[in-house]
């Protein structure tokens, strides 16, 4: 990759980075109007959580964690696409590689008195 293209991919991450912030950030301050309740099988964990009652350097840890959540999610997400792709190419490669190549193996084989003939052929007139 040129250093230009890693360069607005950098920048861009950069600009993503601070936009999720502020999204995160904004989220905090929003009135929902329902407290949160968290219901783990059947037993209620959390009764009433609300958000717009943490303090601010909790929003602040709450917003990092969030940011931290999405960015990871950017990178795991994407790699774990490509090792997929990956894995289908070479199952690919190998349900269609394998046997092209036993086929070309045996066509060889059975040429190769006419190919040796050719070769003899070549030699006696470029001599």
């Amino acid at each position: 990759m040129s250093p230009v293209w890693s360069r607005r991919l950098l920048v861009l991450m950069a600009v993503s980075l601070l936009l999720a912030m502020g999204i995160a950030g904004l989220a905090m301050n929003m009135e929902f109007g329902v407290p949160l309740n968290v219901t783990i099988d059947g037993e209620e964990v959390v009764r009433g959580f609300d958000l717009t009652a943490l303090p601010p350097a909790h929003k602040v840890v709450l917003a990092g964690v969030v940011m931290i959540a999405l960015l990871s999610a950017l990178v795991i997400v994407p790699l774990a696409l490509v090792f997929a792709m990956a894995a289908v190419l070479g199952v690919v490669l190998l349900v269609v590689g394998v046997p092209l190549v036993a086929a070309l193996a045996g066509v060889a084989l059975l040429l190769s008195p006419l190919i040796l003939l050719g070769w003899l052929l070549w030699k006696l007139i470029a001599s």
